[in-house]
C-alpha cells in the first residue's frame, strides 16, 4: 500500500503504538520536482527512514518527463494565454543569462578559447537555471523534447489530440520565446545602453539617426556617432573591439554573431542546431536525474558549457544575439545580417536542426524503456488499493510484541 503503518510495541508502558511512514508516492508534473519516496532502512524492519534518494532512475526520469508534456498539451489546449505567457518568460529568462554572458564573456580573455569557455559558462547556463527552477515556464527547445514524449506515449485513441497539442504548442511557445528575447534585450539591454549602438550621420546634415533609433530616443552617452558607414567598418575593423579595456567588447560579441549567422550556409546552420539541442535535452534529462538544486545546477551546466564553448548554435540565444547584433550596428558592418536573413539562413534551418536532436536523445531511451514502461502502466491500471479500515491497528500488549 502506498501508506504502510507498523506497530511497535514499548516493553516500560506495555501498550503498542503505531508507526506510519507516510509512503506517499510524489510526482508532480513539471521537470523539476525529483521522487521523495523514502527507502526502507535494510537494518530495521519495524520502522523507515524518510530519507530523501540521491538520484531517479533512467525509467523514472522518461515517465516524469511524459507527465511534464502530458501537462504542456493540456495547459496549450485548455489555456492558450498562459502558454503564451510562460513562453515569453522563458525568453526573458534566458535572455538574462545571455546579456551576462555578454557582459562577462564578451569582455574577458585575448584569445578566442578563453573568450568562448567565458562566454559559455557564465551567463546562459544560470539563464537555463531559472527556467528549470521556475516552475512552468516554456522553453520551445526543451518543449521538443517532452512534448514527442507525450506523444509517444498516448495511447491509440489519445495519440491524435496529443499531436494537435504538439503543433499548437511548437508554433506559440516559438514566438513566445523571439518575442521574450526582444523584449528583454530592447527593454533591459539597449535601453538601458549596458549595450552601446552606432548611429551614422545622415547626409542631410541633420543629428545622425539610427537605424532603429529614428527619434534619437538613446542618450547620448549610449551611442557612437560617425559621419559614414565606411568611417565606422574602418573603426570595427582596427581596435574598436579591444579599445578601454575591451570597454565594446560585449557590442563586438552581438555584432559578430548576427553577422555570422545570418550569412551561414542553411545546411550548415541545421546541423549546428541539431548538435546544440542533443546537449540541451541531455541538460534538462541529467538535472532530473538529480534531486537537489546544487546539483541540477551543475547537471545544467556541464552540456551548456559544452556546446556553446564549441559553437553550435541555440535557437533562443541566436533569437537575443542576432536581434541585437542588427539593432546596435551590425546592419552597418554587412548589409546581408538582417533580419530575413536571420529568419531563413538561422531561425528556420536552426529549429529543424533542434527538432532532429531532441529526436536523437528521445527515441533510444523511449525504445530501451518503452517495454518496462508500459508493463508499469499496465499495472497501475490494474491496482486496486485495500480499502480503508482493512488493518487492524489496535493496541498490542508487552509479550505479544515480544
Amino acid at each position: 500500500s502506498l501508506d504502510q503503518c507498523v506497530r511497535v510495541s514499548s516493553s516500560q508502558t506495555g501498550r503498542g503504538r503505531r508507526r506510519c511512514s507516510g509512503r506517499m508516492a510524489h510526482v508532480e508534473p513539471n521537470h523539476t520536482t525529483a521522487h521523495t519516496e523514502p527507502r526502507p532502512d535494510p537494518y530495521d524492519k519495524l520502522k523507515y527512514m524518510n530519507v530523501k534518494r540521491v538520484f531517479n532512475t533512467q525509467p523514472e526520469v522518461m515517465s516524469m518527463v511524459m507527465q511534464v508534456g502530458e501537462v504542456v498539451h493540456e495547459r496549450q489546449l485548455k489555456k492558450p494565454m498562459i502558454t503564451l505567457m510562460l513562453s515569453i518568460q522563458a525568453g526573458v529568462l534566458l535572455s538574462f543569462g545571455i546579456l551576462m554572458s555578454c557582459q562577462v564573456g564578451g569582455r574577458w580573455g585575448a584569445t578566442t578559447g578563453i573568450n568562448n569557455f567565458m562566454f559559455a559558462g557564465f551567463g546562459i547556463p544560470f539563464g537555463l537555471t531559472f527556467i528549470v527552477l521556475c516552475q512552468g515556464s516554456e522553453l520551445i527547445t526543451a518543449n521538443y523534447m517532452f512534448c514527442t514524449f507525450a506523444v509517444l506515449g498516448a495511447s491509440s485513441e489519445e495519440r491524435p489530440r496529443q499531436i494537435k497539442a504538439l503543433l499548437i504548442n511548437w508554433f506559440i511557445v516559438w514566438w513566445g520565446n523571439l518575442g521574450g528575447a526582444i523584449l528583454h534585450f530592447t527593454m533591459f539591454a539597449w535601453q538601458t545602453g549596458l549595450i552601446k549602438t552606432v548611429k551614422i550621420k545622415g547626409s542631410n546634415g541633420l543629428p545622425a539617426s539610427g537605424r532603429w533609433d529614428p527619434a534619437n530616443s538613446l542618450e547620448h552617452r549610449e551611442t557612437i556617432y560617425y559621419e559614414s558607414q565606411q568611417e565606422w567598418r574602418d573603426d570595427y575593423a582596427g581596435d574598436f573591439c579591444t579599445r578601454g579595456n575591451y570597454a565594446n567588447a560585449n557590442m563586438c560579441k552581438v555584432i559578430g554573431a548576427a553577422v555570422a549567422k545570418c550569412t551561414a550556409h542553411f545546411a550548415t546552420s541545421i546541423l549546428r542546431g541539431w548538435g546544440c539541442n542533443w546537449m540541451v535535452c541531455l541538460a534538462i534529462w541529467l538535472q532530473m536525474i538529480a534531486t537537489e538544486p546544487i546539483s541540477k545546477l551543475f547537471m545544467i551546466w556541464l552540456p551548456i558549457e559544452l556546446f556553446i564553448s564549441s559553437g553550435f548554435d541555440h535557437l533562443v540565444v541566436n533569437e537575443f544575439l542576432i536581434p541585437a547584433g542588427i539593432i546596435v550596428g551590425g546592419y552597418y558592418i554587412d548589409h546581408r545580417a538582417n533580419f530575413g536573413n536571420a529568419f531563413w539562413f538561422n531561425f528556420v534551418p536552426v529549429t529543424i536542426g533542434s527538432i532532429l536532436g531532441a529526436w536523437c536523445l528521445v527515441f533510444p531511451f523511449w525504445i530501451n524503456n518503452k517495454d518496462a514502461w508500459y508493463i508499469a502502466q499496465e499495472k497501475r491500471k490494474n491496482y486496486k488499493p485495500s480499502p480503508v479500515g482493512a488493518v487492524d491497528f489496535a493496541p498490542v500488549k508487552a509479550d505479544e510484541g515480544a
